[in-house]
């Protein structure tokens, strides 16, 4: 492994040292420090690349398509595109996030293992402590060849995975929503408008 799996590598020790060599709740330090790097150093890539810019073309496109909504029939074609191509490259997002949602479950669930099923045997915890290490060795060595800063981020997005996955699914089943009453709003309105006017104008007499 070069430098930069190994830096990873010494990250995902403390970590497991937090975890299966200090008292139970220690856990909970883990945590925290997972999140303070994982949430903290995926911030500073996207702004550090500049990639921010595109999340924020991104929302304010978003917006515009909602005002674009309130326009019938246009507006309306306009939103259900746009919903459409959000779910298409929400599913692609949640393929590629795949292996990493993978790696993250087994890697979390041995993690917080001894905390989750109350382990004290000190065995049990060596067992578990060997298994973690294997693991995380097997995982850092995946990103054997990456520079120091694309690894990190590669190590972020790992431990942030399976809330990125929720949220994309949140997302899709959200967007299936918006979908769905978009088009029977639009259906809704071109089935009643005529039968309104048919009532209110029936034999040229207003009713």
């Amino acid at each position: 492994m070069n430098k930069s799996a190994y830096l990873c590598l010494a990250f995902m020790i403390a970590v497991g040292g937090l975890s299966f060599f200090l008292q139970p709740e220690a856990a909970l330090a883990s945590i925290a420090l997972i999140a303070v790097f994982s949430c903290g150093y995926f911030v500073f890539y996207l702004v550090r690349n500049n990639l921010h810019h595109g999340i924020i073309k991104g929302l304010l496109l978003s917006l515009l398509v909602m005002a674009l909504a309130v326009i019938p029939v246009l507006g309306w074609i306009v939103l259900i595109g746009f919903v459409i191509y959000n779910i298409s490259k929400a599913l692609d997002g949640l393929k590629s996030l795949m292996p990493d949602v993978l790696a993250s479950v087994v890697i979390y669930s041995l993690l917080f293992a001894r905390l989750a099923f109350d382990i004290r045997d000190p065995l049990a915890i060596g067992g578990l402590a060997v298994a973690y290490l294997i693991a995380a060795i097997v995982y850092c060595r995946s990103l054997n060849g990456l520079s120091t800063e694309h690894a990190l981020f590669k190590m972020s997005v790992m431990w942030l995975s399976m809330p990125f996955a929720a949220l994309t699914i949140i997302s899709i089943v959200s967007a299936l929503g918006n979908l769905f009453r978009t088009v029977s709003s639009t259906i809704t309105r071109t089935v009643i408008s005529p039968q309104m006017v048919s009532a209110h104008m029936r034999g040229g007499v207003a009713i």
